[in-house]
């Protein structure tokens, strides 16, 4: 019964952590901890004690690796291989070396030093891949970079829990309760034994044998049964159940069965990940914290320092620029989840006392926390760093030296600025109608493959205003962003406006609701997928309907309009004073609004005298978010009007104010 009223108290705790955390936007693991602490044994005492739910946690966790086991593809890896091996290799070493070098001066011995800096050295992957994914920066540069070092983490974890007992035998030197090496390692080899039979002769025979029966209930029973059971042959040799799990996934993961089996058991992973998250909430010793507060949030600061440095380290050594670097680095500075799992490894086997256990439990909650602010203040703090007088290597990291030359007398060419598959798209249709183009792209990868190809490519962070005048922005006809990182879109459009007043600018966001702010910056277009993606289906919806084509483009252009995509209806027969720019490159386009006390309102624009006067000509009035397109000369401007004029190149704007 009171492990029944535990459960329900802890399921319920997750289903308000869920809501709340939707409402301000924050990871659900957050909320899940903060829920654990409240209803704990140290505040509310609503679960007086957690040992049952920690065992439930304890299956979670074993559930949680052996998914990420299933779903470890090494083709995936091969595509971020320098972040994941690199990157990941040089973050883990440069925090643990750091907190074990600390830990010894601190009196530790150096097995125990070393174990609790593998334990900080592990991020959340949990907290960081959802703020990634909710900031629609998955594919960006440090998004990439942070997923790569993830994943490295999240498989050294399993060698750590292997050789915790040899961390175990260092901090007791001569104990005799340690682990001799020899049983160690027979262990471990009894387990790859079992684990290298099932994979060759019984897994795969025993997987085709259920599938055939088509029977969703009998897979999934088998999927557990193989988990389990060698997750218990890890747990009987001495080692974890957790490392058991991962095992079996990755012995499923490479049958014809894997992504079946994550669909049978993801419900089950996100219920008892939620129950661990709960149960480590409920580890946190408060009256420990009220005793230490100055340590905890003193290491805590530290960690949040000693990480970002790091994994920014990684990062730059990896060539990526100074911003992709911050970004990445300030995504990771945080204390993970496998991190509670290793230290309650570490506690079991001796490596880390109580005191040590609940401060690396309670900075890993606060670093959590903390998490979506720095994530949120990691692009702002860039831009303000790139702007200080740092050394163009360190600022641009391999671009300084692989941008490639661009001809001095380059003019009037599309700079489309990123090389995935829409920049490629616009670029290859440019150059074969004959025009000049000119790509800039963070990812090597796809500089080396388009240099190949003969494109002229450039490496370089287009952020950097140095590397917009490389490839002299502003004598581009148009610019194209087509870039996966949000806030990078919104920095290159507010650089490319201000160095090419006149070009014509698009952008392509992820979402919709991204639109409005790359107007403001300066955009004459743009496009979201979101909408493209969705008037697509609807168009071809439609067509295979037999509906006529008139009718079609008709519903196209007021889906357009209802959702407020565009600022002009699709149209093919008119120009925006974007494409005005393009095609008469000889005029220049403006927009002015009229505001309270200018000599705009009350007047007509016949009265106004614009076209006699400067030789200008009002193309549209912008009113209360309608457009009056061609506006009748009798048409009186209101204030608050956008007026979007087109003149000769060599009228001054600054006119206007004295009208």
């Amino acid at each position: 019964m009171e492990l029944l009223t535990d459960l329900a108290i802890a399921f319920g705790l997750s289903v308000v952590a869920v809501l709340l955390c939707h409402r301000i936007k924050v990871p659900p693991v957050i909320g899940f901890l903060i829920g654990g602490i409240v209803a704990g044994p140290h505040v509310l005492r609503v679960v007086s004690t957690s040992e049952q739910v920690e065992l439930l946690a304890e299956l979670g966790i074993a559930l949680l690796l052996f998914v990420i086991g299933l779903e470890l593809s090494l083709r995936d890896l091969a595509e971020i291989r320098k972040p994941f091996l690199f990157g990941g290799s040089v973050q883990m070493g440069f925090t643990a070396g750091a907190i074990a070098v600390g830990s010894v001066i601190m009196g530790r011995t150096p097995g125990q030093a070393l174990f609790l800096g593998l334990v900080v050295a592990l991020s959340s992957t949990a907290v960081v891949l959802k703020l990634l994914q909710d900031r629609a920066e998955m594919e960006a540069p440090h998004g990439r970079m942070a997923l790569g070092t993830l994943i490295y983490q999240d498989i050294a974890v399993v060698p750590v829990m292997i050789a915790a007992p040899l961390f175990a035998g260092a901090a007791a030197s001569s104990s005799a309760d340690s682990v001799p090496l020899a049983e160690f390692f027979m262990r471990v080899g009894a387990v790859g034994l079992i684990v290298l039979v099932a994979y060759k002769w019984v897994i795969p025979i025993v997987l085709e044998q259920v599938a055939r029966t088509r029977n969703r209930e009998a897979f999934l029973l088998t999927v557990l049964v193989i988990c389990m059971g060698i997750a218990l042959a890890s747990g009987a040799a001495g080692l974890s159940l957790a490392l058991g799990a991962f095992l079996a996934g990755l012995i499923i993961s490479d049958s014809p069965y894997s992504q079946q089996a994550v669909s049978v058991i993801m419900p089950f992973r996100d219920v008892f990940t939620s129950l661990f998250f709960v149960s480590i909430g409920m580890l946190v010793d408060i009256p420990f914290i009220i005793a230490h507060p100055v340590l905890i949030l003193l290491l805590t600061l530290g960690l949040l320092v000693i990480k970002p440095l790091a994994a920014g380290t990684a990062t730059v050594l990896l060539g990526y620029p100074m911003r992709t670097a911050i970004m990445a680095g300030m995504a990771l500075g945080q204390i993970g989840e496998f991190s509670f799992l290793l230290a309650e490894e570490g506690a079991t086997v001796g490596v880390l006392d109580h005191d040590t256990f609940q401060v690396v439990v309670a900075c890993a909650v606060l670093s959590m926390i903390l998490t979506p602010a720095m994530m949120a203040l990691s692009a702002p703090f860039a831009s303000w760093v790139t702007r200080l007088p740092l050394p163009e290597w360190l600022l641009q990291g391999a671009a300084h030296r692989q941008l490639g030359h661009v001809h001095e007398h380059a003019e009037g060419h599309v700079l489309v600025i990123g090389f995935g598959v829409t920049g490629r798209n616009v670029y290859e249709a440019v150059e074969h109608i004959g025009l000049p183009a000119t790509a800039v792209e963070l990812n090597i990868d796809h500089v080396r493959e388009g240099r190949k190809a003969t494109v002229d490519i450039h490496y370089g962070d287009a952020t950097n205003e140095a590397v917009l005048e490389h490839v002299h922005a502003s004598r581009a006809k148009a610019i194209v962003v087509a870039v996966d990182d949000p806030m990078a879109t919104r920095r290159i459009i507010e650089l490319a406006r201000r160095l090419a007043p006149d070009a014509f600018i698009m952008a392509r966001t992820r979402y919709r609701r991204g639109t409005e702010g790359l107007y403001a910056l300066g955009a004459d277009e743009v496009i979201a997928d979101e909408v493209e993606v969705s008037v697509e289906i609807m168009a071809r919806v439609l067509a295979r309907l037999l509906v006529p084509k008139d009718d079609i483009h008709r519903a196209v252009v007021q889906t357009r309009s209802d959702m407020q995509e565009m600022a002009r209806p699709l149209s093919h027969d008119t120009l925006s004073s974007g494409d005005l720019r393009v095609e008469i490159p000889e005029m220049r386009t403006q927009s002015f609004r009229a505001i309270e006390g200018s000599p705009y309102p009350g007047h007509s624009i016949a009265e106004l005298g614009l076209r006699p006067r400067f030789g200008v000509t009002v193309l549209a009035v912008r009113r209360d978010g309608n457009n009056i397109a061609n506006p009748h000369g009798d048409t009186r401007i209101e204030v608050g009007d956008v007026l979007f004029v087109i003149g000769p190149p060599d009228w001054d704007p600054h006119q206007f104010t004295g009208v």
